[in-house]
Formats: C-alpha cells, structure tokens, sequence
C-alpha cells in the first residue's frame, strides 16, 4: 500500500498591502493512481469514478472529459515536449466527500525509472471555476529540508486581491511520511504572499481513513466557505482593494468558466442568428475547444472567432452590436483578422442586423437613453471633446502621422505612407477652397494645428482655428509658435456657436460628427453667419446613408457609448434639408472618399499594435488597447462595406465677394 492519508494544516500569510494570515487544520491524500482501482475494491469508504463518502473521480482533474487519470496526465505532458516514459503517478489532493470536493491546488508527481521524479504538475482552480495546470520540470534549487525549488510566472487569476502577474516559486517535496508544499508569491521582486500546505502521512487504510472522516466531519466542506470568509474580512474589514479578473489568455488555462442557463440561452440564439450567414465561412471555437461553422463550408474568407469566456454569448443575447464589441474589449473572444471578421459581418448587415434580436430590445433602449444623456449643449459637446480628445498628446502621437493630423489621408497609390496621404488631403482642401495671401480663413475644429499651419506656409493666409479641447490647443499654439506663424495663426478655446468676426472661407474636417442632428442647423446657421458673401466651406464629415439615418438617429452604437461620447453621423440628405433650412449655403460639389478612409485605418491601427509597449508606458491598459484597437477595425469594416461613407463637401455663399477683412 502506497496510497496514504495526511493530517494536518493549510496557512496562508499576506505580506502586502496589509499584513492578514490564517490557519486551519484540514486532512488529504496522496494517491499512487496504479492503486486506485483496487482502493475502491478493498475499502468500503472509498471509490474510485463511484459514489461513496470519499472518492476520486477523473472528471474532476486535468482536462475535461471521463479519461483516465493516466491517459490525461500523458496528453499534458506529450503536448509539453516531455517524452520520458512516466512509471509512477502520485497525487496529492484532497478527495470528493459525500461527492463535493473543492480543490484550490493539487500535485501531480511523476516519477521514471528508478523512483527519480521527472516532473511535478500542479492543478490550480479558482472559485470562478477555471482551472490552470503549472509544469514543473526544471528545479532552480533546493531547499535545507530537501524540497525541491521550481520558478513560474504567474499565468493564472486566483485571488482578486492580487493582479495576475509576479512570479511564484513552488517549494515542493515528496509524499513521503511528511509533506511540506509551500507556494511563494512575488511582486517585483518582494515576497507577497505565502501558501502552505502540510501535513503528518499514515496508510491509507479503512481504519485510519474512517477516524479520519469521524475526526473532521466538516473539514472537507469548509474549503470554499473559509475562502470566502477570509475574502469578506479582506474586503470589507481590511478595505483591501480587488481587481478584475481578466479573461485567461494561456494554454494551460484548460477549463474556463462554465457557461449559465442565460450563455446556453445566448448560445442557442447566437448560433440560429449566425446561420443566416449567406456567403464566407465563420469558424466559431468554444471555449472547451469545439467548433461550429456557419456560412458556406470552405467559402472565402473565411475567419476564425474564439470565444474564451461563455459569456460573449450571453452580452450579444441582452445587447447586441454594443455586447459583442464589449465582450471584445474584455477579453471573452478573439480573431486573427478582426477588421476581416467584421467587414464579413457588415457586409451581410441585410440578414445578421441585431435588431432582430427580441432579447435585445432592452439594452439596445439604455444605451439610446444613455447617447441621450450625452446631448451636445454647449456644456455637453465640451465635456463629449474632453472625454476624446484629451486622453493624451503622447497618445495620439503613436499611431497618426509626424502632422499630427487625425482624419482621412487621400491615396493615389497603393504605395503611399500615410504621411503622404494626409499631405494630399491637405493640399486638396487647400485646392477646393481656392485659398490665396488675401484670405482670413475660419477653421472649426483645428485639432493639432497641422491644417493651419500647411495652409499657412502655402497660401499666406490668415488662419482662425476654434477647438474645444484643451489639450489640443496647448499643443497646437505650441506647434505654431515653433513654426514662426503666430502673426498669422490664432487658435481658440471656442464652441463653433459663439464665433465671432468674419471670414472669407471655412474648413472643417471631420469636426461636423459631434455636432449632433439637433445641432445641424445650428451650425450651418453659424456657419452662414461667419461667410462673407461669395465666400467658401469645406466640409469633409463622415456620413451614413440616407436609408438608415433615421433608424441610427434613435439608437446608440458601440462607437457612440465608448468612443465617440454624443458623436452622430449625418447623412447628406439630412446636411442638406439642415443647410437649406438655416442658411443661404448651397452644395457646390461632393465627392466620397470611403475607401481612403479604410486605409487610412489599416495604417492607424498597425502603428497602434506595433506601439503596444511604448503606450502600455503611457499608463494605458490591456483593456483601454483593445478598446483603439476593435474602433479603428469597426471603422474600417464599415468603410470597406459602404456601411458608412466620407464625404467632402464644398459649399458657396451667394453674394459678390466684398472687400476682405
């Protein structure tokens, strides 16, 4: 008999924030797995995959699914790169009893031939559910009592109280008569916290199993409910601060949460909502690694979606379009070719619209009721720009070009940088609004100061920029200054509704979509106030088509609730019913520039991934990335798909010119 049964106490000590640590006695087992099948046989108190008071069941270790123990553990460690032939299998862990069972960690030993211990796996679960296995296979040291030292990164999310990064060293040794299993934890360098579980070894034998039981009725039970305790006192007596768990992104994180009665309820509806998908191929893996198709089996494109946490299905049920971006900035799923995946899904808009989710309804009306919260009053649109545009200069500074210009280039080539580009944009407003020496042009909306500047150092006109983000106008009267061309260039802290003098042309450049469609016809109103006749606008603005405009007015969108706060497409038709109703302006050419829009998004969002490290440094996280990163692919699958547009308008004020200011 070499199975054995241990009492004996489990503790853990925190070092920081906050000194706390507890003791409690508990009992375990250390079970050789070439024995089990004949423990059950010979002991009346313990099964093995059977209902009894004490049990060992394979579903509840290793990878999900009724294998054995030993064809399990073979898969991890083949799948690992460890080829040497394992003789012996103990486990140490702590038994169903009364078939409950909860393990916060248990130790596989794998020993070769001769006895030498090869290996040591560790099983990890989390009261969320999800389990993570640590292999141990190449000792650092050894401590004075013979345990041996192994070292791993943190992969794994245990107590909310920690986040998931740091180094933990495994102090283990061998189940023999004694047991001492200790887990250090380190931040930085600095010991954190310590695990430890120890224990005094008999036989396992129906006797010494049965005193056991008749000694600590209720320690096998307690496990969770003491965690839970200790969390509480954390919490709420010690005020210790918790962090979220974030999504599991490793390979041995090999069971995730498991799925509620409303992810089934979601999953259900998910994949009947995704077999409408007409053309192309999706490939849809589930967390426990299954896989289901939709479209056309084998079509072009065809991309892969993994759904790492069974919730995805659940938020796109109650929210559709705004869940699954959600369930994508959090981590529950991923894709290779994320602008592909939704330029597919835009692309059959017709036929996989969320509107047609009941389930839906809900949340699709918070979220309207919430963009209405977020009206663009003049309080309103300065505190919408502030929540944009203010993030950080550094920020904007990694992904768009050395101009620091924030809006679509214009590409003649498929070779052009995006420097390029945005100079081609410049050059062609400058063009179309016919700017000369003579000329006092109002731009609304300057951002980084890069149009005025250009069209200063081309044309010898005077410029007037009016932004309403502050950041923005530090760095861009900077910019000016540096350039020598403050005689010529004043920017201003301004809401476009409290312009003041007159001018002879106005730019705006993608300034038009925080205006809000109660405020068209103010701006245009202002608009034709500050036009001396004869005189032009420019307006570039991105638009959505005429046929859904009413419908996007009374929703809200991913974009609008986490990007552009109070933000509105307009269509044309709705700019020129709104122009023709509160001015004298008249449209004098249009010209769509969708798919410049499109590359110009490809290059943002390539330079934003590149620069992870360098705005991680900015104090910018895994979360806010991923955020940029799922906006600038939406915009570009909206663009490729024609779902939204970039207009450029050119707009004359009747009247002869008068002399200019």
């Amino acid at each position: 008999m070499k199975s054995l049964i241990y009492q004996g106490v489990v503790s853990h000590a925190r070092m920081t924030p906050l000194s706390h640590s507890f003791q409690y006695p508990v009992y375990f087992y250390a079970f050789d797995l070439d024995e089990l099948p004949e423990l059950a046989k010979g002991n009346p108190l313990f099964g093995y995959n059977q209902l009894r008071p004490v049990a060992i069941h394979d579903q509840d270790y290793l990878h999900p699914g009724n294998a054995t123990l030993r064809d399990k553990l073979g898969r991890v460690l083949r799948e690992a790169g460890l080829s040497a032939a394992v003789d012996r299998v103990v486990l140490v862990t702590a038994a169903r009893f009364f078939n409950y069972v909860f393990n916060p960690v248990s130790f596989f030993y794998c020993y070769g031939e001769g006895g030498k211990l090869l290996c040591v796996l560790a099983q990890v679960n989390n009261t969320f559910g999800e389990m993570h296995l640590y292999l141990l296979a190449e000792p650092q040291s050894a401590t004075a009592a013979g345990a041996r030292v192994f070292v791993a990164d943190k992969q794994f999310h245990v107590s909310p109280f920690f986040p998931r990064e740091g180094e933990y060293r495994f102090q283990v040794s061998e189940p023999q008569e004694r047991l001492d299993n200790q887990i250090h934890y380190y931040q930085a360098q600095q010991l954190a916290f310590i695990a430890r579980l120890q224990g005094e070894a008999q036989p396992l034998t129906t006797g010494n199993l049965l005193r056991t039981i008749l000694k600590h009725p209720l320690t096998a039970v307690l496990t969770m409910p003491r965690i839970l305790w200790q969390a509480a006192r954390l919490y709420w007596q010690r005020r210790l601060p918790v962090f979220t768990k974030p999504v599991p992104d490793h390979a041995m994180t090999i069971r995730p949460v498991a799925p509620t009665l409303l992810d089934r309820l979601g999953m259900t509806l998910c994949f009947r909502f995704l077999s409408r998908l007409p053309q192309g191929e999706l490939q849809l893996f589930l967390p426990d690694g299954s896989l289901q198709r939709f479209g056309r089996i084998g079509a072009k494109p065809s991309l892969q979606l993994a759904v790492r946490e069974y919730r995805f299905f659940r938020r796109i049920m109650l929210s559709g379009d705004i869940g699954f971006g959600e369930a994508y900035t959090d981590g529950d799923w991923s894709c290779d070719d994320l602008p592909g995946l939704l330029t597919l899904l835009a692309a059959n808009e017709a036929v996989l619209n969320d509107r047609s989710l009941v389930t839906a309804w809900v949340g699709r009306w918070l979220n309207y009721l919430r963009h209405l919260l977020r009206s663009n009053t003049i309080q309103g649109s300065a505190r919408n720009i502030r929540e944009h545009y203010d993030l950080s200069n550094d920020f904007f500074a990694s992904f768009i070009d050395p101009s620091m210009t924030y809006s679509s280039g214009l590409f003649a080539s498929e070779t052009d940088t995006l420097a390029q580009a945005q100079q081609r944009k410049i050059q062609s407003i400058i063009d179309q609004a016919g700017l000369d020496s003579e000329d006092h042009v109002l731009e609304i909306g300057c951002g980084w100061g890069s149009f005025a500047i250009e069209a200063v150092r081309q044309s010898g006109c005077r410029v007037t920029g009016i932004t309403l983000s502050k950041e923005q106008l530090q760095f861009a009267r900077r910019r000016v200054q540096e350039a020598g061309l403050s005689d010529r260039i004043e920017l201003q802290l301004r809401d476009y509704r409290h312009i003041e003098g007159r001018y002879s042309k106005i730019i705006s450049i993608e300034m038009l979509e925080a205006v809000g469609h109660a405020g068209l016809k103010s701006f245009f109103a202002a608009c034709d106030r500050a036009l001396l006749p004869g005189g032009k606008a420019v307006i570039q603005v991105i638009t959505i088509p005429d046929r859904k405009y009413t419908a996007y007015r009374h929703s809200s969108d991913w974009i609008r609730k986490h990007i552009f706060p109070g933000g509105h497409l307009p269509s044309v038709g709705a700019l020129a019913r709104a122009m023709a109703a509160a001015s004298s302006l008249n449209i004098q050419s249009l010209q769509h520039y969708g798919l410049d829009y499109a590359k110009t998004l490809v290059h943002w969002r390539q330079t934003l991934l590149s620069e992870r490290k360098q705005i991680t440094q900015l104090d910018y996280d895994d979360r806010f990335l991923r955020t940029w990163d799922y906006y600038f692919a939406y915009c570009q699958a909206g663009f490729n798909a024609r779902i939204i547009d970039l207009a450029q308008l050119v707009l004359h004020k009747p009247g002869q010119p008068l002399e200019r200011p």
